[in-house]
């Protein structure tokens, strides 16, 4: 029996998007990741963030609010010091105002760490910065065998 794998002439536009959008969000899913999900505590994330995207002074976790500042984020700390990060271009965009940023961007190697903020949320209360989650992108490649035997990557 021969039969299409998928038949586009009974599809609905409302189940075309539906669809559309269920794979849009699975795709998401498996690029981004989060951190809490990932890693085993509060602590470890920190020390991530620490590790890989270091402040020019202190931690991360001692961040009372992150501020965009020109083309650069500063951090500012409880006690009214502030510094930057310690390496300012891995600083790549910002939602919300630059007062009080919704998410930060940051990029090493190409991959980027996402930043959210919500002081409204449980784990925001919990943290003297507001943050709520911190999203990592992975990177997404697979390998196959072409047909003349070459390799090929996606």
């Amino acid at each position: 029996m021969n039969m299409p794998a998928f038949n586009v002439d009974n599809l609905t536009t409302t189940t075309a998007a539906t669809t559309v959008n269920a794979l849009v969000a699975a795709s998401n899913n498996a690029r981004w990741q989060s951190a809490y999900d990932l890693l085993e505590n509060e602590n470890a994330i920190f020390q991530m963030l620490d590790a890989r995207f270091p402040l020019q002074e202190r931690s991360h976790k001692d961040v009372k609010q992150y501020v965009v500042y020109y083309r650069h984020i500063m951090a500012f700390f409880a006690d009214g010091s502030h510094c930057g990060f310690d390496k300012p271009k891995q600083f790549a965009a910002y939602n919300g105002c630059k007062e009080q940023p919704s998410s930060i961007l940051l990029r090493e190697n190409g991959l980027h760490v996402e930043l959210m903020f919500n002081r409204a949320s449980a784990r925001g209360k919990a943290n003297a910065s507001g943050l709520e989650d911190v999203q990592i992108e992975f990177p997404t490649k697979r390998d196959f065998v072409a047909p003349d035997g070459c390799d090929y990557n996606i």
